[in-house]
């Protein structure tokens, strides 16, 4: 041979099932991607951001609610870590319920559970007379 640098030209066939492409992280979650992101189910997103003391800050575009993906996934992994200290303030919660509708003459009446993550805990829904 007396060119020692040759090209040679070819052409493959590759199937669609055989390429994996991947997108960066979105920087921000909202309902709508929260799910392919994290696995975490529309309904429960909204409810855990709109519950009371939810620490990190809510970008609101129209029905659009947005937070910042890295502090989510954080705040995840730290309630997670920390369960005792939830039940803790969830127990809390309800014995100021339970005082406050003490203090106007009414008691807790326990309401049956129907698995939606949007409903107030069982023991602190509603509140009665107490029986005569």
């Amino acid at each position: 041979m007396s060119n020692p640098t040759a090209t040679a030209i070819a052409t493959f066939a590759i199937p669609l099932d055989g390429l994996t492409i991947t997108a960066p992280q979105p920087e921000m979650l909202s309902q709508k991607n929260v799910e392919s992101v994290t696995g975490i189910p529309p309904r429960v997103f909204l409810d855990t951001i709109r519950a009371p003391g939810f620490p990190l800050p809510i970008t609101k575009l129209g029905k659009l609610r947005l937070v910042h993906r890295e502090a989510f996934v954080a705040y995840l992994q730290a309630m997670a870590s920390e369960p005792e200290s939830r039940r803790t303030a969830e127990a809390d919660e309800r014995t100021r319920v339970a005082s406050v509708l003490a203090a106007a003459g009414l008691e807790p009446v326990p309401c049956a559970r129907t698995g939606r993550a949007s409903r107030p805990p069982a023991d602190a829904c509603r509140g009665r007379l107490p029986p005569k």
